[in-house]
């Protein structure tokens, strides 16, 4: 689920504790988000998202050892 960080917020994810800064937006998994969302600390983010390319149009891939999804990024 996406959500976008209210607060600075330290939160366990694969069992390292992870911090995020307010204003960053996470695709999260359901149980840690609906967790941050419970205590104020994020909102459910809704937003049209489109696949990131590089100034040559190529997609851009995803690097699975951050917590931003880089693949991917809002529509103007």
């Amino acid at each position: 689920m996406k959500v976008k960080i209210l607060i600075g917020s330290d939160f366990p994810l694969n069992k390292k504790e992870v911090r995020a800064e307010a204003g960053e937006v996470l695709d999260l998994p359901d149980k840690v988000a609906k967790a941050l969302i419970k205590n104020n600390a994020a909102e459910k983010f809704d937003s049209k998202m489109k696949r990131a390319r590089t100034k040559d149009g190529k997609f851009i891939k995803d690097d699975p050892s951050t917590l931003k999804n880089e693949a991917w990024v809002e529509e103007e």
